[in-house]
C-alpha cells in the first residue's frame, strides 16, 4: 500500500486482527481437544460447530445494525472483551476441573457472537481507514492473515499448549484479545469518525427499523443478491464435501493420517497464495470474468476431488480450490465495500452473510444424504455441478459490463446515497 496518512490506522487494525485470529486459531484446536476429555460422543462434539455458527443465523443482523449505529472502534473492542471473558471463564473451569459440554457450547456461542460483532464492525470500518484504490490489497492482507493464523499457526500452537497444560491455550488466547483491544485504541478518532453517528436512540424498535433498512437495501440490489447466491452455493458445497472429506480420504483413497493432514494443508496453502496475488489478479482480470473463472475452477476442483484419482491429484485439486476461492472472496468483499454506502454497510453485509453462512447447514445435511444413498464421490460430483450451473446462472447480472456500471454508479454521490443498485 502506498505511504499515506491512512497507512498507519490500517496497519494497526491489521495487527489487532492478527492477534485476534491467532487466538481464534488456538481455540480451534484446544477446545475440541478439551471436549474430547469430557465425551467421546461424535454428535455432542459436532454440536460445538453448531453452537459457533448459530449466532450468524440469529444475531448477525443485530450486529450489523450496531456496527452502523455505534462507534465501530468500540464495537470491535466490545467483541474482543466478550472473547476475553469467554476464554478466561473456560480457563478457570479447566483449573477447577468443572468443564462440561454445556459450558463448551456456551463458550463457542459467545465466540460466535463476538465474531459477528467484530467481523461486521471491521468490514464496515475498513473503507474509512484506507483509500478506495487500496481496498483490494487491504482485504487481501486481512484474508491471508486469517488463513495463516486460523489454519497454520494457531491450531498447532493450541495443540502444543493443551498438551503442556490444559488451561494454557485459553489463558494465552485471552491475552491475544487483550492485546487487540489495546491496539484498536491506538487508531485515531479523526479517522474513526468519518461518518455521521446515528441520532436515533438505541431502542429495540429503532434497531428493528435499522435491520429492515439493511435487508431492503440488500434485496433491492441484484448485484448483492447474485453475489450472496454464489457465496451460499460455495459454502453449501464446501459443507457438503469437506464435511465428508475424511471418508473420501480413508475409505476411497485409502490414505494414512499423514496424507489426510496433507490434504487439509493443501487447501490452506492454496488459499494463502491466492490471498497474496488477489490484488494483482483483480487489476489484470475484469471482475465479471474473474468471478466466472474462479467459480468454474472451484467447481472443477470439487468434481476432481470426487474422482479420487490419487492422493497427489486430490492434493492438487484442493490447493487449486483454496487458491481460487480466496481470490474471489477478496474481490467480492472489496466490491461490496465499494458499492454499499458506508452508513448502511454493516446492516447490508449482515443480511448478505445471513444468506451465505446459513447455507452451511443446508449443505452439510444435503452432502451427508447424497453420500449415504449414492456414495461418497457423488456428493462431490453433485456439488461441483451445482456450482458450475450457478456460475452461468448469475452471468446476466455478474458480467463485466454490469459490474463496471454498478461501480461507476457507486462513485457518483447521488447514486451512492440512493437505495438501489441497478
Amino acid at each position: 500500500m502506498d505511504p499515506e496518512p491512512s497507512r498507519r490506522p490500517f496497519l494497526t487494525l491489521w495487527a489487532a486482527t492478527t492477534t485476534s485470529n491467532l487466538s481464534d486459531g488456538i481455540s480451534l484446536a484446544a477446545a475440541p481437544l478439551l471436549a474430547a476429555t469430557v465425551t467421546r460422543d461424535p454428535a455432542l462434539i459436532a454440536g460445538i460447530t453448531v453452537a459457533q455458527r448459530t449466532p450468524w443465523l440469529v444475531l448477525a443482523s443485530i450486529s450489523g445494525a450496531l456496527a452502523d449505529r455505534l462507534d465501530r472502534k468500540r464495537v470491535a473492542q466490545a467483541a474482543n472483551w466478550i472473547r476475553v471473558a469467554a476464554f478466561m471463564t473456560l480457563a478457570l473451569a479447566v483449573l477447577g476441573d468443572s468443564v462440561s459440554m454445556p459450558l463448551l457450547y456456551g463458550f463457542f456461542f459467545a465466540i460466535g457472537t463476538a465474531e459477528t460483532l467484530y467481523d461486521s464492525s471491521s468490514s464496515a470500518w475498513l473503507p474509512t481507514l484506507v483509500a478506495p484504490d487500496d481496498l483490494g490489497r487491504a482485504n487481501g492482507r486481512l484474508q491471508t492473515t486469517f488463513v495463516i493464523c486460523n489454519e497454520f499457526v494457531g491450531p498447532p500452537m493450541g495443540g502444543l499448549l493443551f498438551a503442556f497444560a490444559a488451561a494454557a491455550p485459553f489463558v494465552l488466547g485471552a491475552s491475544g484479545y487483550l492485546a487487540a483491544i489495546g491496539l484498536l485504541a491506538l487508531i485515531p478518532t479523526a479517522t474513526r469518525d468519518r461518518r455521521k453517528p446515528s441520532e436515533k436512540p438505541l431502542t429495540v424498535k429503532n434497531i428493528a427499523t435499522d435491520i429492515a433498512v439493511g435487508a431492503r437495501w440488500y434485496w433491492a440490489s441484484p448485484t448483492l443478491r447474485s453475489l450472496s447466491f454464489v457465496a451460499a452455493m460455495g459454502n453449501a458445497v464446501s459443507a457438503a464435501t469437506y464435511g465428508i472429506l475424511v471418508l473420501l480420504a480413508t475409505d476411497v483413497l485409502g490414505v494414512t493420517s499423514s496424507w489426510y493432514g496433507a490434504l487439509l494443508a493443501a487447501g490452506a496453502i492454496g488459499a494463502v497464495v491466492g490471498g497474496l496475488v488477489a490484488g494483482k489478479m483483480g487489476e489484470w482480470i475484469p471482475l465479471g470474468t474473474l468471478i466466472l473463472v474462479t467459480n468454474l475452477l472451484s467447481a472443477g476442483s470439487t468434481i476432481g476431488m470426487g474422482l479420487a484419482i490419487s492422493p497427489a491429484a486430490t492434493v492438487a485439486f484442493m490447493a487449486l480450490d483454496g487458491f481460487v476461492v480466496l481470490i474471489q472472496a477478496i474481490q467480492v468483499v472489496t466490491l461490496r465495500q465499494q458499492i454499499v454506502p458506508n452508513d448502511v454497510i454493516g446492516r447490508v453485509t449482515a443480511a448478505y452473510r445471513s444468506v451465505a453462512v446459513g447455507a452451511f447447514t443446508v449443505g452439510g445435511i444435503a452432502g451427508g444424504l447424497v453420500a449415504k444413498f449414492f456414495g461418497i464421490p457423488a456428493a462431490f460430483y453433485a456439488g461441483g455441478t451445482a456450482m458450475a450451473i450457478t456460475a452461468f446462472a448469475v452471468l446476466p447480472v455478474l458480467n463485466n459490463k454490469r459490474l463496471a456500471q454498478v461501480k461507476r454508479e457507486a462513485t457518483d454521490p447521488e447514486e451512492a446515497s440512493g437505495a438501489l443498485i441497478r
